[in-house]
């Protein structure tokens, strides 16, 4: 797998500034090859509306939607406490077993949110 990552300005920033930065190398899109065994996929979030029937509503998620954060050409931004990094994952090579860890938690506040998204997965 390569995961190619590119660290981003704080958005406060002036434009010239913002400018400069990204000529600077640190701010350049690095690559980095990686094998693995499993990947991680996230759902969309649940609905927060009930339906007409005042039931809540379970939205299905075909497998490919959510393997499409491995195509290469999906950037997701990750946040730290001090920086803000766009990643994107591109697979090359598979292994001979692959395990999906689908996160299904969120924690709260208060409490662990499970999200009912049901995962199609196709059977061909």
């Amino acid at each position: 797998m390569r995961i190619f990552t590119k660290k981003l300005p704080h958005p406060d920033l002036p434009a010239e500034e913002k400018a400069q930065l990204l000529q600077n190398s640190e701010y350049q899109e690095m690559m980095v090859e990686s094998t693995f065994m499993y990947l991680t996929l996230d759902l969309p979030t649940a609905p927060l509306y009930k339906d007409e029937k005042e039931q809540l509503i379970i939205p299905q998620v075909p497998l490919f939607s959510i393997l499409a954060k491995f195509n290469g050409a999906t950037e997701k931004e990750y946040k730290t406490y001090k920086e803000n990094f766009l990643k994107r994952f591109q697979l090359t090579k598979l292994p001979p077993y692959l395990i999906f860890c689908i996160k299904r938690f969120t924690k709260n506040n208060f409490f662990v949110e499970k999200n009912p998204t049901i995962v199609n997965f196709p059977i061909t």
